[in-house]
C-alpha cells in the first residue's frame, strides 16, 4: 500500500449545508422545471417527521476529467448523501453498477480522526482496480444492528473501473457504506423493536439503526415482523405470528399523524388478546417517530380495534437508592449522603465487597471471604446467610425475578444463578470457557446478561446475550451462542454496570488513554462521559443519568446534569443501583 496526499481531492466533495425544509419544498414546488437533469440533485427526505433531517451533508457527483482515485474517494464520500436513493453516490458507477449497487446492505464506520482522503489506496498500472484500506469501529449489517470492531480493524474495499463516454466510472463496487462516526449520527438514527418477555409482563427494546427517510416506518415493520436480533434468541417473544407480512402496497403510509399498516390473514385467526398484543407491539415500535401519534391496524382486511391493545409496561421502575460498602456496612446513597441499611451486619474482617439489592428492595447481597461466599440479607431479617460458595465469584447482579447472578472467576463457559428459594441454576455460556470473568450485569426486566470478561493477550470484551427462561421464570438452560460484543473498540475495560434499556456504562479506555466513564449503546457506538480521576466501580440507574463511580481510595463521584460531583466526606466502594 502506498499513502495517497489529499492532492486533487477537492474539498467540494463533502459540505455541509442547513437547509429550511418549507424553503426547499417551496421551491421545489414552483420551479422544478429549472432544475438541471445532467447531474444529480441531492434532497433531505423531510417527511420523516424528524427535526434533524433539515440538516445533512450534500455531496458533489463526479466533474469532468476526474481521474480514477478523485471518482473513488468522491463515490465514497457521496456516501454520507442519502437523498434520492443515494443518487449522487450512484453517479459515480456505471449506469449497470447503479442499478446493481445496494448501499444499505452494511455500514463501516470511521474513527473520528479518520478521512476519506487519508485512505491508503494501491491502484494497479492499468488504472483499473483500485483497493483501499480503512480503520473501522463499528459495522452495521442489513438488519440494523450495530456490532463495534476490536481495535485495529481494517477494512479493504476493491473497486473496478473503466471508462463510460469518456470518463472514468466504478463498474463493480462494495455493496454498503463507508462514512465517518459524525456522518452516520446525522443519516442514521437509532430506534428500538419492541418484543415481549417471556411472560409478556413488560417489552424489551431490541436497538437498530435506520437510514433517516421517509421509508422508514416500513423498514421498522419489515424488521419486526422478521423477529429478534440473534443474541436475543431463545430471550424474547413476539405476539406477531411467523411469516406475517406486510400486505397491499407492502408499506405502512403515514396520513396526519396516523400509521396505517396493514397485515395479511393469518392462520388460525388470532383471539382478541393476540390481536391486542400485536397491536401493542407495533404500536410502540412505530410511535417513537415523531410523525406518527397513533396507528391504524389491520390483520386480513379486519381493523384491530384499540380497545384491544394490551398495557404493557415498557420499562423497569427503578424506585430505591444505589447501594455501597462504607464504614463496614452495607449502605444507601441518598443526594449527597450516605446512610448505613438498618439490618446491615458489621462486615469489619470479613473482607466483604460487591453490595447488590433488589428492585423491590426485598433483600440485599454481597461477597464475603475474599468472594469466596455469596451472601443475601433478606431486609425483614437480622442475619445474612451463605447461598452459594465458590473459589472467586464474581459481583453478583438481581434480575426482576430476585435471582441473584453470578459466576466464577476463572470460568469454564457457565454461569450461576441462585432463585429466591435458593436453588442454584447452572446456566451454559460457552463462549466464556476459559476466560477470565469479571463481572456479571443483568439486564433489570430480566432478559439479557452482560459479560465482562479478559482473556491474556487481547482485549478486554463485554458481551451482551439474552437470558432464557422456563414459564417459571427461571433461567434455563444456555445462553444464545451468538453474543453481540459491546464496546469492542476498547483495550481495557475496568467495570461495567447497565444504565437503562438500550445502553450501558463503563469504565474503559481505548489503547494509549486514561481509563474513563463512558456510555456505550448495547447496539451502538460509545460516548465518554467526562473524566473521573482513578475510577475503579461504575454503577447506572435506569434512566441512563444516574450514574456514581468510586476509586480505589474510596472516592464517590455522582454523575448528574452532564458532570461529576464529589462527595464531601464520604468513603465507599463497590456502587449498585437497584437490580
Amino acid at each position: 500500500m502506498t499513502s495517497m496526499k489529499s492532492r486533487g481531492i477537492r474539498s467540494r466533495r463533502v459540505r455541509v449545508r442547513t437547509l429550511l425544509v418549507s424553503v426547499f419544498a417551496a421551491f421545489v414546488l414552483v420551479g422544478c422545471s429549472s432544475i438541471p437533469t445532467s447531474s444529480p440533485v441531492g434532497h433531505i427526505e423531510d417527511d420523516s417527521g424528524d427535526t434533524g433531517a433539515s440538516n445533512a451533508r450534500i455531496p458533489d457527483g463526479p466533474e469532468p476529467g476526474d481521474n480514477v482515485s478523485e471518482i473513488v474517494r468522491g463515490f465514497l464520500a457521496a456516501g454520507a448523501g442519502a437523498g434520492n436513493n443515494f443518487s449522487v453516490a450512484r453517479s459515480f458507477l456505471t449506469e449497470a453498477e447503479a442499478q446493481e449497487w445496494s448501499p444499505q446492505e452494511s455500514v463501516s464506520v470511521l474513527p473520528n480522526d479518520t478521512d476519506i482522503d487519508s485512505l491508503n489506496q494501491d491502484l494497479t498500472s492499468d488504472q483499473k482496480t483500485l483497493s483501499l484500506s480503512a480503520p473501522v469501529v463499528g459495522l452495521v449489517d442489513s438488519s440494523g444492528v450495530y456490532n463495534s470492531t476490536k481495535p485495529g480493524t481494517q477494512s479493504t474495499l476493491e473497486f473496478s473501473l473503466r471508462q463510460e463516454n469518456g470518463e472514468w466510472r466504478i463498474s463493480s463496487a462494495p455493496d454498503g457504506l463507508l462514512i465517518s462516526q459524525s456522518d452516520f449520527r446525522t443519516i442514521f438514527l437509532n430506534y428500538s423493536l419492541q418484543f415481549y418477555t417471556s411472560d409478556y409482563s413488560y417489552l424489551v427494546p431490541d436497538s437498530r439503526w435506520f437510514l433517516r427517510s421517509s421509508s422508514t416506518p416500513t423498514a421498522l415493520m419489515n424488521e419486526l415482523l422478521s423477529g429478534p436480533a440473534p443474541y436475543l434468541s431463545g430471550a424474547v417473544i413476539t405476539a406477531i405470528p411467523d411469516g406475517a407480512k406486510l400486505s397491499d402496497s407492502n408499506v405502512v403510509t403515514i396520513e396526519n399523524g396516523v400509521a396505517r399498516v396493514s397485515l395479511g390473514a393469518q392462520t388460525p385467526a388470532p383471539s382478541d388478546r393476540e390481536k391486542g398484543l400485536i397491536r401493542q407491539q407495533i404500536s410502540t415500535t412505530l410511535q417513537v417517530i415523531p410523525s406518527i401519534s397513533s396507528i391504524e391496524l389491520s390483520i386480513g382486511g379486519q381493523t384491530v380495534s384499540a380497545n384491544l391493545q394490551s398495557k404493557t409496561d415498557s420499562s423497569i421502575q427503578v424506585d430505591g437508592p444505589p447501594v455501597v460498602l462504607a464504614d463496614n456496612r452495607i449502605s444507601r446513597v441518598s443526594g449527597t449522603t450516605v446512610a448505613k441499611v438498618e439490618n446491615s451486619p458489621n462486615l469489619k474482617g470479613k473482607k466483604a465487597s460487591d453490595p447488590a439489592v433488589s428492585l423491590d428492595d426485598s433483600l440485599y447481597v454481597y461477597l464475603q471471604n475474599e468472594r469466596r461466599e455469596l451472601m443475601r440479607l433478606k431486609s425483614d431479617a437480622v442475619d445474612a446467610t451463605p447461598i452459594l460458595k465458590g473459589k472467586r465469584l464474581v459481583r453478583p447482579s438481581i434480575d426482576r425475578f430476585n435471582t441473584i447472578w453470578t459466576g466464577e472467576a476463572e470460568n469454564k463457559g457457565e454461569l450461576k444463578a441462585v432463585g429466591r428459594d435458593g436453588k442454584v441454576f447452572t446456566v451454559t455460556a460457552d463462549f466464556l470457557s476459559g476466560r477470565q470473568l469479571v463481572d456479571v450485569e443483568v439486564s433489570r426486566d430480566g432478559t439479557r446478561v452482560a459479560l465482562l470478561s479478559r482473556h491474556k493477550g487481547e482485549p478486554d470484551r463485554i458481551d451482551v446475550v439474552g437470558v432464557p427462561r422456563d414459564k417459571a421464570g427461571n433461567p434455563a438452560g444456555r445462553v444464545s451462542e451468538t453474543p453481540i460484543s459491546v464496546g469492542a473498540n476498547f483495550d481495557e475495560v475496568k467495570d461495567v454496570s447497565w444504565a437503562g434499556s438500550t445502553s450501558l456504562v463503563a469504565l474503559a479506555a481505548e489503547e494509549g488513554d486514561t481509563v474513563q466513564p463512558f456510555r456505550i449503546g448495547v447496539t451502538g457506538p460509545s460516548e465518554q462521559l467526562g473524566e473521573v480521576t482513578g475510577g475503579s466501580r461504575i454503577a447506572g440507574g435506569a434512566d441512563g443519568r444516574s450514574i456514581l463511580v468510586t476509586s480505589s481510595k474510596g472516592a464517590l463521584y455522582s454523575y448528574n446534569s452532564n458532570a461529576w460531583q464529589k462527595l464531601v466526606d464520604v468513603a465507599a466502594k463497590d456502587p449498585s443501583y437497584p437490580g
